[in-house]
């Protein structure tokens, strides 16, 4: 687990990180160094190493924060389930992301995806403060979370801030580094992939990946959708790139942002691929297409879990009522 905190003023030494059992015994004390992706000295990374899989510590930073919780991710082949939750587009500090937000308390989950448009309406760091850690703070604090960008995302120095504020996996390559990624928690194989930049440079890192990976289940995230009946619609040039190797390679789930709803495809040559793009913004109209299986234009998020041969989707709404779900099976 990686530990990512910022102090108030640049130079400031902060206190070690005390990593305990739940029972309040002390297992050791990290020393958290200064983030060498900040520009101003005030962002500090602490690295939990030789954790335990399946297993639920505490943390506090000595004199400064309360000690607090958090689950590393179940080990592969454990069949041990999996709950996520993910949404996208998630605005502007509204009441409508509020309100979506406070769904995230009704739902269990162990990581939070982020399809892209995190912070906006430029991707500054001011505007990655407000609009996403200070919303999400208490949900942050004790579950990782894994974001793509979107094309708000990129309008600020291609963008910087958002690799800047995030430890994300670094293996994408050169080209790649925090901007497309994949991790495997648990039985899933999530890939994060970049639709604003390089598509053909990722195609063949996406194939590379995919070919390597032996877990069961393969779910992919990104911004523009390959599938919508939504504003922007299909993205034609991701669904190019893409479907083919998702098809290929057995992807079952791929999540995307980008247009504000809901929509939910029937099955596309073994894929299901969501639309989740009304994590607080703003809404817009969706129609259907010959691949929808539901659509519905409403702020939401989903929430996922997946055990053994199973993936069981929910979509609730702002007001914690279930509108959709889905199971996928083996």
């Amino acid at each position: 687990m990686t530990v990512l905190f910022t102090t108030s003023v640049a130079g400031q030494t902060p206190p070690g990180l005390e990593l305990s059992s739940p029972s309040g015994e002390l297992l050791r004390t990290v020393t958290a160094v200064v983030d060498p992706a900040a520009t101003d000295g005030r962002q500090h990374v602490a690295r939990l190493q030789g954790l335990q899989p399946g297993s639920t510590y505490c943390y506090a930073l000595r004199g400064w924060t309360a000690r607090t919780g958090l689950r590393t991710a179940p080990r592969a082949g454990s069949g041990e389930a999996v709950h996520f939750v993910v949404f996208g587009d998630s605005g502007k500090g509204t009441p409508g992301q509020l309100a979506v937000r406070d769904q995230l308390s009704q739902a269990p989950f162990e990581l939070i995806l982020h399809t892209g448009d995190v912070a906006y309406d430029a991707g500054t760091l001011d505007a990655l403060e407000r609009t996403f850690f200070d919303v999400y703070a208490d949900h942050l604090r004790n579950a990782p979370v894994f974001p793509t960008t979107g094309n708000h995302d990129y309008r600020t120095a291609s963008a910087a801030p958002f690799r800047q504020v995030f430890a994300l996996p670094e293996n994408g390559g050169e080209l790649g580094r925090e901007r497309w990624y994949s991790f495997d928690f648990g039985d899933v194989h999530f890939v994060a992939l970049d639709t604003e930049r390089r598509l053909e440079a990722q195609r063949r890192w996406l194939a590379r990946d995919l070919a390597h990976n032996r877990l069961p289940w393969t779910i992919v995230y990104l911004h523009r959708p390959p599938y919508s009946s939504g504003d922007h619609g299909s993205d034609r040039a991701v669904r190019r790139a893409f479907v083919p190797l998702f098809e290929r390679h057995g992807v079952q789930l791929v999540l995307a942002g980008h247009d504000h709803h809901y929509e939910r495809t029937i099955a596309i040559n073994g894929v299901t691929y969501l639309v989740t793009g009304g994590g607080g913004r703003g809404t817009r109209p969706v129609g259907s297409s010959w691949f929808t299986a539901f659509s519905e234009s409403t702020l939401h998020l989903v929430a996922g879990r997946v055990e053994r041969d199973t993936l069981v989707l929910h979509a609730i709404d702002g007001t914690g009522q279930q509108f959709d779900s889905a199971r996928l099976s083996l």
